[in-house]
């Protein structure tokens, strides 16, 4: 085998393919010829029973779904939800659910409502000497043993 380098001095310039007589000239108009026109490309969707009814039936079954899949909200309890409640049986839940008042004055919103010093005296405004002064001796004598 020789290896001879191929110089493109020495190569033809001919070209091997060969346009027909006024080939661009009719160019145009062949391509034009291919495309369909506009009224056959345009789909036609004729409305029927069957897709109405489709439709009813799928829109109704999205309804539902939303009805049984929101959770119902809770009404407002009003201003003062335990109003017509009397302290008395207030008192006495809390004592059979064996909820003391040093359990009821850690939770925040307890804290939260005497944070002014008027609910404060409001609250221990109704309340007897003789109790204030034993819950004051109670705490005292139950610090000093702990």
């Amino acid at each position: 085998m020789d290896k001879e380098r191929i110089r493109l001095d020495d190569l033809k310039r001919e070209t091997p393919f060969s346009v027909p007589e006024g080939y661009f000239d009719k160019l145009p108009q062949i391509i034009q010829s291919r495309i369909p026109s506009e009224a056959v490309r345009k789909p036609v969707i004729g409305w029927s029973w069957q897709r109405s009814v489709g439709l009813v039936s799928a829109m109704a079954l999205i309804l539902v779904l939303v009805w049984v899949t929101v959770p119902e909200r809770q009404g407002s309890l009003g201003q003062e939800p335990l109003s017509g409640i009397s302290n008395a049986s207030i008192i006495d839940y809390l004592e059979e659910q064996n909820i003391s008042y040093y359990d009821l004055s850690e939770h925040k919103v307890v804290q939260k409502a005497f944070d002014t010093d008027s609910t404060v005296l409001f609250y221990l405004d109704g309340l007897d000497d003789d109790v204030l002064r034993q819950q004051i001796q109670e705490t005292v004598s139950g610090s000093e043993t702990i």
